[in-house]
Protein backbone atom coordinates (compact mmCIF):
# COMPACT_ATOMS: atom_id res chain seq x y z
CA UNK A 1 0.00 0.00 0.00
CA UNK A 2 1.55 3.27 -1.10
CA UNK A 3 0.68 6.57 0.55
CA UNK A 4 0.19 9.54 -1.76
CA UNK A 5 2.17 12.67 -0.85
CA UNK A 6 0.25 15.36 1.01
CA UNK A 7 -0.26 18.73 -0.64
CA UNK A 8 0.61 22.04 1.01
CA UNK A 9 -3.09 22.91 1.29
CA UNK A 10 -3.71 20.15 3.84
CA UNK A 11 -4.04 20.99 7.50
CA UNK A 12 -1.06 20.22 9.71
CA UNK A 13 -3.49 18.57 12.16
CA UNK A 14 -3.92 15.61 9.82
CA UNK A 15 -0.40 14.69 8.83
CA UNK A 16 0.48 11.27 7.50
CA UNK A 17 1.55 8.85 10.23
CA UNK A 18 5.24 7.97 10.39
CA UNK A 19 6.30 5.27 7.94
CA UNK A 20 6.89 2.67 10.69
CA UNK A 21 3.23 3.05 11.79
CA UNK A 22 2.04 2.54 8.22
CA UNK A 23 4.06 -0.69 8.09
CA UNK A 24 2.61 -1.80 11.44
CA UNK A 25 -0.93 -1.19 10.22
CA UNK A 26 -0.25 -3.13 7.03
CA UNK A 27 1.39 -5.94 9.02
CA UNK A 28 -1.53 -5.98 11.46
CA UNK A 29 -3.96 -6.38 8.59
CA UNK A 30 -1.84 -9.13 7.06
CA UNK A 31 -1.75 -10.88 10.42
CA UNK A 32 -5.55 -10.85 10.78
CA UNK A 33 -5.93 -12.17 7.24
CA UNK A 34 -3.46 -14.96 8.06
CA UNK A 35 -5.39 -15.76 11.24
CA UNK A 36 -8.69 -15.88 9.32
CA UNK A 37 -7.25 -18.03 6.54
CA UNK A 38 -5.86 -20.45 9.14
CA UNK A 39 -9.28 -20.63 10.82
CA UNK A 40 -11.03 -21.28 7.48
CA UNK A 41 -8.41 -23.89 6.58
CA UNK A 42 -9.01 -25.67 9.90
CA UNK A 43 -12.77 -25.69 9.25
CA UNK A 44 -12.14 -27.09 5.75
CA UNK A 45 -9.83 -29.74 7.23
CA UNK A 46 -12.52 -30.84 9.71
CA UNK A 47 -15.18 -31.00 6.98
CA UNK A 48 -13.24 -32.16 3.89
CA UNK A 49 -16.37 -33.18 1.98
CA UNK A 50 -17.88 -29.67 2.15
CA UNK A 51 -17.21 -27.20 -0.65
CA UNK A 52 -16.04 -23.72 0.38
CA UNK A 53 -16.17 -20.99 -2.28
CA UNK A 54 -14.19 -17.77 -1.82
CA UNK A 55 -16.06 -14.72 -3.14
CA UNK A 56 -13.47 -12.13 -4.19
CA UNK A 57 -16.11 -9.59 -5.25
CA UNK A 58 -17.72 -9.21 -1.79
CA UNK A 59 -16.85 -5.94 0.01
CA UNK A 60 -15.03 -7.64 2.90
CA UNK A 61 -11.44 -8.81 3.32
CA UNK A 62 -12.31 -12.53 2.98
CA UNK A 63 -15.72 -13.97 2.07
CA UNK A 64 -16.45 -17.70 1.93
CA UNK A 65 -19.76 -19.30 1.03
CA UNK A 66 -20.57 -22.90 1.78
CA UNK A 67 -23.57 -23.65 -0.46
CA UNK A 68 -26.27 -26.19 0.30
CA UNK A 69 -24.76 -29.55 -0.70
CA UNK A 70 -24.67 -33.15 0.48
CA UNK A 71 -23.64 -32.84 4.13
CA UNK A 72 -24.88 -29.25 4.48
CA UNK A 73 -28.60 -28.47 4.83
CA UNK A 74 -28.31 -24.66 4.91
CA UNK A 75 -26.03 -22.17 3.17
CA UNK A 76 -23.29 -20.85 5.47
CA UNK A 77 -21.29 -17.66 5.06
CA UNK A 78 -17.92 -17.12 6.76
CA UNK A 79 -15.94 -13.91 6.53
CA UNK A 80 -13.25 -11.59 7.79
CA UNK A 81 -14.41 -7.98 7.73
CA UNK A 82 -13.35 -4.65 9.19
CA UNK A 83 -9.81 -6.05 9.45
CA UNK A 84 -10.41 -8.10 12.62
CA UNK A 85 -13.98 -9.46 12.74
CA UNK A 86 -14.68 -13.11 12.01
CA UNK A 87 -18.27 -13.40 10.81
CA UNK A 88 -20.59 -16.43 10.67
CA UNK A 89 -24.04 -16.51 9.09
CA UNK A 90 -26.65 -19.17 8.38
CA UNK A 91 -30.31 -18.49 7.74
CA UNK A 92 -31.13 -15.18 9.42
CA UNK A 93 -28.52 -15.68 12.12
CA UNK A 94 -25.35 -13.58 11.99
CA UNK A 95 -22.64 -13.07 14.58
CA UNK A 96 -19.20 -11.43 14.66
CA UNK A 97 -16.28 -12.45 16.83
CA UNK A 98 -13.64 -9.77 17.33
CA UNK A 99 -10.86 -9.05 17.57
CA UNK A 100 -9.63 -12.17 15.81
CA UNK A 101 -6.20 -11.54 17.31
CA UNK A 102 -7.57 -12.73 20.68
CA UNK A 103 -7.28 -16.55 20.93
CA UNK A 104 -10.45 -17.04 23.00
CA UNK A 105 -12.51 -15.16 20.36
CA UNK A 106 -11.10 -17.44 17.66
CA UNK A 107 -11.92 -20.51 19.80
CA UNK A 108 -15.51 -19.32 20.28
CA UNK A 109 -15.85 -18.66 16.55
CA UNK A 110 -14.51 -22.12 15.71
CA UNK A 111 -16.83 -23.68 18.29
CA UNK A 112 -19.87 -21.89 16.82
CA UNK A 113 -19.11 -22.76 13.19
CA UNK A 114 -17.98 -26.34 13.84
CA UNK A 115 -20.89 -26.90 16.23
CA UNK A 116 -23.37 -25.84 13.55
CA UNK A 117 -21.67 -27.67 10.65
CA UNK A 118 -21.45 -30.88 12.70
CA UNK A 119 -25.18 -30.76 13.52
CA UNK A 120 -24.57 -30.55 17.28
CA UNK A 121 -25.71 -26.90 17.43
CA UNK A 122 -28.85 -25.41 15.97
CA UNK A 123 -30.15 -22.00 14.96
CA UNK A 124 -33.59 -21.21 16.34
CA UNK A 125 -35.34 -18.45 14.39
CA UNK A 126 -38.32 -16.44 15.70
CA UNK A 127 -40.78 -14.93 13.22
CA UNK A 128 -43.72 -12.58 13.16
CA UNK A 129 -45.50 -13.48 9.93
CA UNK A 130 -42.69 -14.08 7.43
CA UNK A 131 -40.25 -11.66 9.13
CA UNK A 132 -37.46 -13.11 11.24
CA UNK A 133 -36.81 -10.78 14.16
CA UNK A 134 -34.61 -12.95 16.37
CA UNK A 135 -32.25 -15.89 15.79
CA UNK A 136 -30.31 -17.84 18.39
CA UNK A 137 -27.36 -20.18 18.05
CA UNK A 138 -27.96 -22.90 20.62
CA UNK A 139 -26.08 -25.89 21.94
CA UNK A 140 -27.53 -28.87 23.78
CA UNK A 141 -27.24 -28.91 27.54
CA UNK A 142 -28.81 -32.01 29.03
CA UNK A 143 -32.38 -32.19 27.73
CA UNK A 144 -32.52 -28.43 26.92
CA UNK A 145 -30.93 -25.99 24.50
CA UNK A 146 -28.71 -23.18 25.79
CA UNK A 147 -28.31 -20.01 23.73
CA UNK A 148 -24.66 -19.13 23.11
CA UNK A 149 -25.16 -16.28 20.60
CA UNK A 150 -28.07 -14.19 19.30
CA UNK A 151 -29.00 -11.92 16.44
CA UNK A 152 -32.00 -9.58 16.54
CA UNK A 153 -33.55 -6.72 14.65
CA UNK A 154 -35.16 -3.70 16.27
CA UNK A 155 -38.27 -3.79 14.08
CA UNK A 156 -40.83 -6.35 15.23
CA UNK A 157 -44.31 -6.45 13.65
CA UNK A 158 -46.23 -7.40 16.82
CA UNK A 159 -49.57 -7.70 14.99
CA UNK A 160 -48.45 -10.74 12.98
CA UNK A 161 -48.64 -14.37 14.13
CA UNK A 162 -45.56 -15.69 15.95
CA UNK A 163 -43.80 -18.82 14.64
CA UNK A 164 -40.40 -20.44 15.04
CA UNK A 165 -38.11 -22.42 12.78
CA UNK A 166 -35.17 -24.66 13.58
CA UNK A 167 -32.12 -24.74 11.31
CA UNK A 168 -29.94 -27.71 11.96
CA UNK A 169 -27.40 -29.44 9.77
CA UNK A 170 -28.69 -33.00 9.82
Amino acid sequence: MERLPYTKKESTLFKAPPAHLDRALIMGRADTEAIARNVFAEIAKRFPSLQMVENHEDPVEISITMPVQPGLSHQVWLCLQNYDELGFSAGHFYIEFFPCTTPDRVEKYMDAVIGFLSGRYRIFEHYRGTICYWAQLQKPEGDRWRTIASWATIWIPFWLRKTTKELRNV
